[in-house]
């Protein structure tokens, strides 16, 4: 895959994108943690509207959303949207970082076959791209 210049600043925005969903998982975990073991109800909603972490991820969640929106004011979605499957490797890696969780040899390799499905996307939707004069909306 040869990478143009135009294509890095899209790059860094899915990079940025990809960290920011990331901080969103570890913080819904945090929140979680914080609101313990309580049942759904008025008590755990409570719990969660006092607990900064619960307010942290819908702060983040609303970042993924924005820059989202940006990535995509640019990218197609086809090529973009495979992108997003290499939260499948950061939470897992940051989630052992952040909450002593295991990565066991399941995981590992779970973690190697996206890594390898997102580069055989990548490769193949540089190959295939179709410049967009050459694109044509559905009708319906």
């Amino acid at each position: 895959m040869t990478l143009r210049p135009s294509a890095f600043p899209t790059l860094i925005l899915v990079g940025v994108f990809l960290a920011v969903d990331t901080a969103t998982q570890l913080a819904f975990k945090a929140a979680a943690e914080a609101i313990g073991d309580l049942p759904l109800g008025l008590d755990f909603l409570a719990s969660a509207a006092g607990t900064a972490f619960a307010w942290l991820a819908v702060a983040l969640y609303l970042a993924t959303y924005v820059l989202w929106m940006l990535v995509l004011k640019d990218t197609a979605l086809s090529r973009a949207f495979p992108l997003t499957a290499l939260s499948y490797v950061s939470v897992p890696l940051f989630a052992w970082l952040a909450f002593g969780e295991a990565v066991d040899a399941r995981t590992a390799a779970g973690i190697g076959l996206i890594l390898l499905g997102v580069a055989l996307i990548g490769h193949g939707a540089e190959a295939d791209a179709v410049p967009e004069e050459e694109l044509t909306p559905c009708e319906t």
